[in-house]
């Protein structure tokens, strides 16, 4: 703002010294116009200035995606039909509600998520769901989820969730991600097409509102019902992409403490 007055003033004021080569006698009149274009601006400096002091006073508003706090522990939920890995003896779970458009999410994946196949999943200790919760203001993630379960039908889940998530500059193409995994186009499509989990996903983001997951990536880690129906009672919860160090910490408690 300040720049573009400064801007404004010069080129006014060369504006002003043309004028004042051409009519010497409006000399006192353009002496005036300026001090009081001086004075105006000063005053309105003035403004800036409290205008910025009160708003330095004023809470710091929460981001679209910002994950909210919530009170996960002894909630029981279940995780439908949406894929899981890892064992059915383990008695601990990490479900993670994402989104596919979400930059945080890719990160995790990316980054985080290898980790916790390595130590955990694969061998057994931990099992591990993924839920949609695709925001509003990612226009392409709703169908972005629904593609993922389409390819679920051709048991590629988990290979589709990482191109997804590794290779967001294609959400436009869904298609293109089937063909790099040489799954069926057309059937590919026509699940597309019908809109076949689009129900699915909607109960997911209505599950992740529930538990009041209401950003991405967030995470709970809970203890699986004994007899495998899918229900699960919450531990305790991640919010953020954050480290390996940061979920190994809390899925070891939840391990130790439930042996």
């Amino acid at each position: 703002m300040r720049m573009v007055l400064k801007s404004a003033l010069i080129i006014f004021s060369v504006f002003l010294f043309n004028i004042n080569l051409l009519s010497q006698e409006n000399t006192s009149e353009i002496r005036e116009f300026l001090e009081e274009l001086q004075k105006n601006q000063q005053e309105m400096r003035l403004e800036l200035q409290e205008l910025k002091s009160l708003l330095l006073r004023l809470p710091l508003p929460t981001a679209p995606n910002a994950p909210q706090p919530n009170n996960i522990k002894g909630i029981e939920f279940g995780i439908g039909d949406n894929p899981v890995l890892g064992s059915d003896n383990a008695k601990v779970i990490l479900v993670e509600f994402t989104d596919y458009e979400c930059s945080f999410c890719s990160r995790y994946v990316r980054e985080t998520f290898p980790q916790i196949l390595k130590e955990y999943v694969d061998k057994d200790i931990l099992r591990y769901a993924v839920i949609d919760q695709p925001l509003p203001m990612h226009p392409k993630a709703e169908k972005a989820a629904q593609a993922a379960h389409c390819a679920t039908d051709q048991g590629k889940f988990w290979e589709i969730h990482k191109l997804l998530m590794t290779q967001q500059d294609l959400l436009g193409d869904l298609s293109s991600y089937a063909r790099s995994l040489d799954l069926n186009i057309s059937e590919f499509e026509d699940c597309l097409a019908k809109e076949k989990y689009k129900e699915r996903v909607s109960d997911n983001m209505a599950l992740a509102l529930r538990l009041e997951i209401t950003g991405v990536p967030g995470f709970i880690i809970g203890l699986v019902d004994s007899q495998n129906s899918g229900s699960v009672t919450g531990i305790s919860s991640i919010r953020g992409a954050l480290p390996f160090s940061n979920f190994q910490k809390e899925i070891d408690s939840a391990i130790t403490s439930n042996k």
